[in-house]
Order: C-alpha cells, then structure tokens, then sequence
C-alpha cells in the first residue's frame, strides 16, 4: 500500500484528519493481495521506498513497535474486521515530499513493487475548493 497524506490539510502530525488521508486515489493497494498462508513470517518482510529513483526508505516489519496478531487483537476488541480489511499501520523512516511529476515505487521483498506516478488536481478536475 502506498497511504498519501496531503499535507496542506495536515492538522496534526501524529492523527493526520479527514481532509488530508481521505481523498480518492490516497490509499493505492496493489498491485495484487497476497495470501497469509503465502508468507512464510510477516515480521520479516524488507520494505523500500523510493522516489525518482531514490531511496528514501529503507526498513522492515521486523521494526513494527506491535506484531499483527496484537494489532488484530486489539483492533477487534471494539470494531468488526472482515476477511479482505487491509490494516496500514505506519512507514519506515525517511517521508518524503513528492510533487507532481515524480514517481513512487514502494518494494516488499518476496512481493513485488507498487509504482505510482504523482499527478496534479486537474487530472481529476478537482478546482482546489476544499
């Protein structure tokens, strides 16, 4: 998953709002799931982030402060999970401030790449009215 914030919007770093995470095309997912069963240990998972070619994260889910039989366990204790939900819970090290034209490629080794390429409002015919 590549999970965008629009920082404009951006109200408070550590709870990013409504209007800055939840906007179409923010949260890419792909480009393809992958079973649990086909992952051999899900806390031992290399992840990068590049940008332009750059790599400007480097990490892995070993680093993940809560292991994902807690975050499901915890999650669970006060909303409904269904097969199929997708959990994102944080990033690597190393945000970066992409602007239009760039491109983001975000690698799980063992996966695959997720490439995206940052375009701009008028794509979507969104005027800027917030």
């Amino acid at each position: 998953a590549n999970d965008y914030v629009i920082r404009d919007y951006l109200e408070n770093w550590y709870r990013p709002n409504l209007r800055a995470k939840n906007r179409d095309t923010l949260t890419v997912l792909g480009p393809w799931f992958v079973d649990a069963a086909d992952i051999a240990d899900p806390h031992k998972l290399k992840l990068r982030t590049l940008v332009n070619d750059k790599v400007t994260q480097d990490g892995g889910t070993d680093d993940m402060v809560f292991k994902v039989p807690e975050l499901i366990s915890w999650l669970s204790s006060f909303m409904t999970l269904s097969a199929g939900d997708v959990l994102l819970t944080g990033t690597p090290d190393g945000i970066a401030d992409v602007q239009v034209g760039d491109t983001v490629v975000t690698e799980i080794e063992g996966i695959g790449r997720l490439v995206n390429h940052i375009v701009g409002d008028d794509v979507f015919g969104v005027d800027g009215v917030s």
